[in-house]
């Protein structure tokens, strides 16, 4: 699966530079409603025929098993021809906006729940909830809080999720070991993340943190603001407290302060690349990484500190879950001319077991149940794609509360929160003026994007 979180200021400021000019060409074009007009629900009936393009992001592999997993569909229908376009992640919601505002879209196109409503606010995409009801596809495997990732802010349904990343705590097992605090337990709090740290520096070698500085990546305050009970927001506003995002700050500002993390400094400087992370080069003992990354940690550790054993737990819990579920899933236009065939490949895409176990979870965990199981129990799965999936059913089983995003979300919120937390950490700002600030302006950029 492409990393998540691989070079991330590049990859956002595309990303938010190609949605402002979406929002902006969508209104004035078509007043907020669909461009290039679309088909009506009904058109969605009878069986597969014809050509349907499909995009996605991705390279090597992925595009290997993506078209491994079309040639599949084609196979199981005669005479149906799937198109393929695919680009790396940042190009590709770049194109996609240039499709979106001239009406061309494909008819299978993929999507993420964090720019999901950027689309489906517009009037873009087909609300696939009748398409479910009527058997057309089928999400029986999916369990209800996984399906609800690909929902607009309107209820609907226009997503169908079939893969799911999650954030985790890295943990070094050995360095963990050394300094008496062991691997912390499945349903720990905020509160012994606290003592876990606190516990864990006074025995580490010397050189060596116990955590990452994290206070400016927005997955890990998504989680904290989760961990408390509280939405994150409500339609097109901030939902959570100021307080809370004070409280957050301030948390990693005593931390920091007190030595228990990297400085400002180094975790400004530290680079995106997995291999050469700070937790995958033996100077952390913690840090917050996506599931999928484990092996790739680990093969860098195991080079840079031999013997050294890294290992994932779920982010720490409180009034609910604190992980939360980052999906990637296939969205129809409502341009589409060929909404039946593009109904059939996502039902195939997500139920096929031929397929299923071809594509192996590489773009998030199978979000189908069933065949998540069978990729768990098969014996040639190595060992760090085998916690990453078990660790995602059990973190499902929990039942984590679903974030909508609001359209506008990812060119205001990702950025703009890491900017926000360094004028803290290296340039000494208020932490109360600096939470109120952000949250003001975030309230601004969001109610202006709808």
């Amino acid at each position: 699966m492409t990393s998540m979180k691989y070079s991330q200021t590049r990859r956002r400021l595309g990303v938010a530079a190609g949605l402002a000019v979406l929002t902006a060409t969508v209104t004035a074009c078509s007043g907020g409603t669909s461009v290039g007009g679309g088909s009506s629900q009904s058109a969605v009936s009878g069986k597969p025929q014809g050509t349907i393009r499909l995009s996605y992001w991705g390279s090597g592999k992925r595009v290997e098993l993506t078209n491994g997993v079309s040639d599949l569909f084609t196979k199981a229908h005669a005479g149906v021809k799937v198109t393929p376009e695919y680009t790396d992640f940042a190009s590709y919601w770049n194109k996609l906006n240039v499709q979106a505002t001239s009406g061309n879209m494909a008819c299978v196109a993929q999507m993420q729940g964090r720019q999901l409503n950027d689309y489906a606010s517009k009037g873009l995409l087909i609300d696939l909830e009748p398409l479910v009801k009527a058997g057309t596809i089928d999400v029986s495997q999916i369990p209800k809080n996984v399906l609800d990732t690909g929902r607009g802010t309107d209820g609907k349904l226009y997503e169908i999720p079939y893969g799911a990343a999650y954030d985790s705590i890295m943990v070094n097992q050995t360095l963990a070991k050394q300094a008496g605090v062991g691997v912390p337990a499945a349903d720990w709090t905020w509160d012994d993340f606290d003592s876990y740290v606190k516990k864990a520096q006074a025995n580490l070698p010397q050189g060596v943190k116990a955590v990452n500085l994290g206070g400016g990546l927005p997955n890990y305050f998504i989680e904290y603001v989760q961990a408390q009970g509280q939405k994150l927001f409500d339609g097109s506003k901030v939902a959570f407290p100021q307080q809370t995002l004070v409280d957050f700050w301030n948390k990693w500002e005593s931390w920091r302060k007190a030595g228990l993390t990297t400085t400002a400094q180094e975790k400004a400087a530290e680079t995106p690349q997995t291999e050469q992370s700070f937790i995958a080069t033996g100077k952390v003992l913690a840090d917050n990484k996506p599931g999928n990354q484990l092996g790739q940690a680990q093969g860098a550790l195991s080079g840079a500190k031999a013997g050294q054993q890294l290992t994932t737990v779920a982010l720490p819990s409180g009034a609910s879950p604190g992980s939360v579920l980052f999906t990637s899933g296939f969205s129809i236009p409502k341009s589409c001319n060929n909404q039946a065939t593009a109904a059939a490949y996502i039902n195939f895409w997500v139920n096929n077991h031929e397929a299923n176990m071809l594509f192996a979870s590489n773009n998030g965990a199978d979000t189908n149940a069933k065949e998540l199981q069978a990729q768990i129990d098969d014996p040639k799965l190595d060992a760090a794609t085998k916690h990453m999936l078990s660790l995602f059913k059990e973190i499902v089983a929990k039942n984590p509360p679903t974030v909508l995003y609001p359209p506008g979300y990812q060119a205001n919120f990702e950025t703009a929160f890491t900017q926000a937390y360094q004028q803290i950490s290296l340039k000494g700002a208020s932490v109360q003026d600096t939470a109120k600030s952000f949250i003001d302006n975030l309230n601004s950029a969001l109610a202006a994007a709808q």
